[in-house]
């Protein structure tokens, strides 16, 4: 998996551990945005993941798109994290 155009749009001041937000590009050819990206409570100068949801009606909430194998969140983790620190 190869992970490309990595991108942070950092807030200016960081507001309960949400840094900002990242997208990014997988094997060139599907496009990820909207990735939220906080302070992990344990250790807040690492970062955790947070993917997007769309809420449909007062209950319901259906995931947009997430990683299937943790093995996959921590390869994107890594890459926006490497990106997080050149910027």
């Amino acid at each position: 998996m190869k992970i490309t155009n990595v991108d942070i749009h950092k807030f200016v001041s960081p507001n309960k551990g949400h840094i900002g937000f990242a997208s990014c590009i997988i094997d060139g050819w599907l496009f990820l945005g909207n990735i939220a990206v906080m302070t992990r409570l344990v250790s807040p100068e690492k970062i955790r993941l947070v993917f997007p949801q769309k809420k449909i009606g007062r209950e319901k909430v259906v995931n947009i798109f997430y990683p299937v194998d943790a093995k996959y969140y921590y390869i994107l983790e890594n890459a926006i994290s490497e990106a997080l620190k050149t910027k």
